[in-house]
């Protein structure tokens, strides 16, 4: 199958980030679309219940989730670098490696998140009145976690190419089905949440099977042939190297958030409702970061592969440039109309909760484009090898400051709001110290 790569080594920045990112960010777009087609579903064929069951267990999910596509960024980096430097054996071992790391890991991962599911719901400290929903919707997910992976990793090594064109569009095809099957299982069938998340996982499993499929046929580099799959210890040693500390960052996210998503859990369904509202209003806004934070990193990664390190330095300051402008506008469109875009995510009779929403996003804002800057630097000095230094940072802002403002400083003033508050002043914490860095490091790592 014809499919063209992108060499990031050569041509104009701006445009070839530009041609690289949209396809990226409109399928991050359609990937967290099956989510928010979930909510919008369960928020108006069963209520609040419905979509506080899902908002409840989001943190939980996420934490499996990041750590794997954390590694799978660490296949991607490496498969970059290769890419950039011409290393074609090298760069077939590392597509082997992670695809048979993401088969295995998956249905290990499957596995024990069904298993081990109701201990996290009461650990989470999920109501009564919605664990039972609760409970099968992350049952079923986590089933689906082997297939979820085998995407990530996959449409990871497409991209690590340059062709991000083509995970899209099985994204695409994926999301229409999605949305479908979330209609008939949930407003034609009454399925509930459990409707939802099987919609779900069979459009993961479409999405997955054609990139898959795509890998087998392309004439790319990349191509993947069955009776090399297998692990390479040599690469997966470097996909680890580079991959965990970006998974442990990734996870540990969850984790502080998980204890932040508690706290809001124990103020009861109409709380986590408001707040599952906000977050379904925001998630434009980490669908750009982590677009652009992919592009510059693939960007990076092959320059630094070739040796063009002017050119990475370049990168990445062009890429910041495009997402500061980017979410300062859709920050502005969030603060002035978030009272009308509410609207389209819950029934008419759940309106009251509304006003709380916009209270929480009014709050955060202002303050959304100060996390640019630890993600795209962060990103940047990944891409050389070196995500041991990010991930310190990164925790050290995000993930140790929340958990201690939660149990230091909450509980003083317990309130959705001082909750809420631990987001923007970790971000400016987190940004300070990356900016800091990035300066040290780009004079060492990447010569004039």
């Amino acid at each position: 199958m014809k499919a063209k790569s992108l060499d990031f080594t050569e041509g104009i920045i701006w445009r070839k980030l530009i041609l690289f990112v949209i396809p990226i960010l409109i399928g991050n777009l359609f990937q967290q679309l099956y989510m928010t087609v979930d909510a919008i579903v369960v928020g108006q064929f069963v209520g609040r219940a419905g979509l506080a069951s899902i908002d409840a267990v989001n943190s939980l999910l996420r934490l499996p989730t990041n750590f794997f596509v954390g590694l799978s960024t660490g296949a991607t980096i490496i498969i970059s670098q290769y890419f950039g430097n011409r290393n074609k054996k090298e760069l077939s071992k590392a597509v082997h490696t992670a695809i048979a790391f993401a088969f295995s890991a998956g249905l290990i991962l499957s596995l024990a998140g069904n298993i081990f599911a109701p201990h996290f719901l009461r650990m989470l400290d999920v109501p009564n009145d919605i664990f039972s929903s609760s409970l099968i919707y992350v049952r079923i997910v986590f089933g689906g976690m082997w297939v979820s992976l085998t995407y990530n990793i996959g449409s990871g090594i497409l991209r690590a190419m340059g062709d991000s064109r083509t995970p899209l569009i099985y994204l695409a095809v994926a999301s229409i089905i999605n949305v479908v099957l979330d209609i008939v299982f949930v407003g034609f069938f009454d399925m509930g949440v459990g409707g939802a998340a099987f919609a779900t996982l069979i459009a993961q499993f479409i999405s997955a099977l054609l990139t898959i499929r795509m890998l087998l046929k392309t004439d790319m580099d990349c191509r993947l042939y069955p009776k090399h799959v297998r692990f390479y210890k040599d690469t997966l040693t470097k996909i680890f190297t580079v991959g965990i500390p970006i998974a442990l960052q990734g996870s540990l996210y969850p984790v502080a958030n998980m204890v932040i998503q508690t706290s809001i859990n124990s103020m009861g369904t109409d709380i986590i409702a408001s707040w599952s509202l906000g977050t379904k209003l925001d998630f434009p806004i980490w669908i750009m970061v982590d677009s652009l934070g992919a592009a510059v990193s693939t960007f990076a990664a092959q320059n630094y592969g070739a040796g063009h390190y002017q050119r990475v330095r370049k990168g990445v300051n062009i890429g910041l440039y495009i997402l500061l402008s980017i979410v300062i506008f859709y920050s502005l469109i969030l603060y002035l109309w978030s009272p009308y875009l509410a609207k389209l995510f819950i029934g008419k009779a759940d309106y009251e909760i509304i006003p709380l929403a916009v209270k929480f996003i009014r709050f955060l804002a202002p303050t959304y484009f100060v996390y640019t800057f630890g993600e795209i630097l962060s990103g940047g000095i990944r891409a050389t090898g070196d995500s041991f230094t990010p991930m310190v940072l990164t925790l050290t802002g995000t993930f140790v400051f929340r958990i201690a403002w939660m149990f230091l400083v909450v509980p003083l003033h317990k309130t959705p709001m001082m909750i809420i508050a631990s987001y923007p002043i970790s971000w400016v914490l987190t940004s300070a110290m990356v900016i800091a860095y990035y300066v040290y490091f780009k004079s060492k790592k990447l010569p004039l």
